[in-house]
């Protein structure tokens, strides 16, 4: 029963669909956002490991506006404060009230500006994929698929400020853009294609030397290759020398899965293959959906690692956001019991891996 509500719940998602036309619904604006909180395993609700994560909150996230949902990239904020981009072209933020469960001073809006249409008869697909944000300057930059491109946003996102279209980008499948992006600590960028093949193996990347989003900006290839039978659905800087991919896999017999590894900017080179190593898997039992939006924060010592779901709008789906503490290989948690036997539901390769010779 649970693989044939997986394949159900992303026939949506892998299948074009022709839509009956029908009236359409009257538009809800409503700004509210409820938060439910969910367990990590139903099953098992003392259940807090899953590899080298360690559970610490997660949530159910709903709302009544008609243009919420379709999480592909977030961004955490100082106070708790957090920021998602849908992949309609959606910003989505609120304030995380932990401990009540709520989103506080939430906003549901749209972007201001994106890629026009095609053409005069095409509908607006501003498909959204990745995310970054400049807290010096208060700038962001938005990857998007379908047209290729990249933009760059002020503070507040008053106005577009820079718009790039890549020509290496335009080879790239439709579905299949700039799905993750990272801005490295000498001020390069990278942009990762979900499914654009790299000759050598793995998937497309761009090295650009500097601002993405500005015409001109030169771009060099090099390869990614993720855990094999998973696709990169977006990365975030761990620290200055090593970052945190999130990969997505769904199949008819094994339904909805995710990978969490670590990866050593070192390896983000042009011309060069980097892959990366798996620290937790996400899958059934554990709750799972199409695991697409990454963050990451401190705790005083401890490392954050905020993931998100993409409910692709089906009502079959769920916006999950899930809170995990990150352990590396000599962090080990006080209490014993049924959890400590769930440590092998991820690879465990410590972080001594990522070590400088």
């Amino acid at each position: 029963m649970l693989r044939v509500l997986a394949c159900l719940s992303l026939f949506f998602f892998l299948v074009p669909v022709t839509y009956v036309r029908g009236p359409v619904p009257p538009a809800n604006d409503s700004q509210y956002i409820a938060l439910e909180p969910i367990a990590l395993d139903a099953r098992d609700p003392e259940r807090i490991r899953v590899g080298r994560l360690a559970f610490l909150g997660g949530w159910k996230i709903t709302s009544d506006n008609g243009e919420f949902g379709g999480i592909s990239s977030m961004l955490a904020l100082p106070d708790n404060r957090f920021l998602m981009l849908s992949d309609n072209g959606t910003l989505v933020g609120f304030t995380l009230d932990e401990a009540n469960h709520r989103a506080i001073r939430p906003f549901i809006a749209p972007l201001p500006e994106g890629p026009a249409p095609p053409n005069d008869y095409a509908k607006k697909n501003w498909d959204s994929e990745s995310f970054l944000h400049d807290p010096g300057t208060g700038q962001f930059w938005v990857g998007y698929e379908h047209q290729h491109s990249i933009w760059r946003y002020g503070p507040s996102f008053a106005r577009k400020e820079s718009v790039n279209f890549p020509k290496a980008m335009q080879e790239w499948p439709d579905n299949g853009g700039a799905e993750a992006m990272l801005r490295l600590p000498d001020g390069r960028f990278l942009v990762f294609s979900e499914s654009a093949k790299y000759s050598e193996g793995g998937y497309q990347a761009l090295v650009f030397e500097g601002d993405a989003s500005e015409p001109g900006s030169k771009a060099k290839l090099m390869g990614y290759r993720g855990p094999k039978g998973y696709k990169l659905t977006d990365a975030a800087l761990l620290d200055d020398r090593t970052a945190l991919m999130l990969h997505r896999r769904f199949t008819p017999l094994d339904g909805v899965s995710a990978i969490l590894s670590v990866a050593r900017l070192a390896d983000f080179e042009p011309g060069k293959i980097a892959t990366s190593q798996p620290v937790a898997t996400l899958k059934p039992p554990v709750k799972v959906d199409n695991m697409e939006a990454l963050a990451v924060t401190r705790e005083g010592a401890k490392i954050i690692v905020w993931i998100a779901s993409d409910d692709n709008f089906s009502t079959l789906q769920e916006s999950l956001f899930f809170k995990f503490q990150l352990l590396d290989g000599e962090n080990r948690l006080k209490k014993t019991g049924p959890e400590s036997q769930n440590e092998k539901a991820g690879a465990n390769p410590g972080f001594s891996t990522f070590e400088s010779d």
